[in-house]
């Protein structure tokens, strides 16, 4: 049977494909984060008319769109914070023994696939994992330069935003220009900035996938693995 060629496509479907373990349910789900968006759009348009009065006069449908986005975000925001809520609960009592056999499973699926893929050419076992370090440090460069580390503030940026929303829902009209518009900002560089985490993780765990594989191809007989033996040190062999 002919080999798949060595694709980050191929590697990403590899990783989606392995099973998710004992207390997978705490990670974040597909379908929670389509939701997430909802919810911050939905604090996007109930600021927006406040943003837009500054410029605008007045008018009903301002209102309208406040009350709009609030509804929209409430609805979006709701799903992940009733599942949290209940799994977080749910785990408490045993999230230690949970952990630890999440990181064994973790472990014995990360050492199945790095050896399925021990069974591809050294130098394209090498060449994928310094083009994934390589993308790894470029996306890190662009997204210090477009948002700066907000990143690493986590859920911060969307509570400030959230705060703003919830402390004026009776009037957002009301809301100074300057308020509403770090507010919309603080959601949109939440989205931006999560995003770019979860492809940086992906990337990492590609590298460290991809380094795995030549560390079994260079325990494993060359009849095995049908290459020549990757060798670690710089010893000739005799």
């Amino acid at each position: 049977m002919e080999q798949a060629p060595l694709t980050f496509a191929l590697l990403d479907a590899q990783i989606e494909a392995m099973p998710e373990g004992p207390v997978a349910t705490l990670n974040t789900p597909q379908w929670i984060r389509p939701w997430t968006l909802i919810g911050v759009v939905g604090a996007v348009l109930g600021l927006l008319p406040s943003l837009l009065i500054q410029w605008f006069a007045p008018a009903q449908w301002m209102v309208w769109m406040s009350k709009a986005g609030l509804i929209v975000m409430v609805i979006g925001f709701a799903p992940g914070f009733v599942r949290n809520v209940f799994v977080l609960w749910r785990e408490f009592r045993a999230h230690r023994q949970g952990l630890i056999a999440q990181v064994d499973h973790d472990v014995d699926e990360f050492r199945a696939l790095a050896t399925r893929l021990a069974a591809y050419p050294k130098d394209q076992l090498e060449a994928q994992a310094r083009a994934a370090r390589m993308a790894y440090e470029r996306l890190g460069s662009r997204l210090i330069m477009l948002i700066g580390g907000v990143e690493r503030l986590g859920l911060l940026p969307l509570l400030v935003s959230l705060f703003v929303v919830l402390r004026n829902w009776r009037d957002l009209l009301a809301l100074p220009g300057w308020m509403s518009f770090f507010a919309i900002m603080a959601a949109i560089l939440w989205v931006i900035g999560w995003a770019g985490a979860e492809f940086r993780r992906r990337l990492q765990f590609y590298g460290d996938l991809l380094d795995e594989a030549l560390v079994v191809q260079g325990k494993q007989p060359s009849a095995v693995v049908g290459l020549p033996a990757h060798r670690t040190s710089g010893v000739p062999e005799n």
